[in-house]
């Protein structure tokens, strides 16, 4: 199975799901269904991490995480 992950940041940054770069902010990352850590390269962000459930997405309704 593979789920749909869409992460909100000012820029573009490399998203990491558990220390693994998986896709970049502001476009959609396919990725198998679990429970992640997301966090971005660099910094100047906060949440510093989040802890999310990838679960039951479609590309209409990706699981949404927003970094400031």
């Amino acid at each position: 199975m593979i789920e749909f992950l869409l992460v909100h940041f000012k820029e573009d940054r490399g998203v990491l799901a558990d220390g693994n770069r998986v896709g970049v902010t502001n476009h959609t990352i396919l990725i198998p269904p679990n429970d992640y850590k997301i966090t971005l390269e660099g910094g100047g962000f906060s949440p510093p991490e989040q802890d999310v459930e990838v679960f039951d997405t479609s590309i209409m309704r990706p699981k949404i995480v927003v970094f400031a």
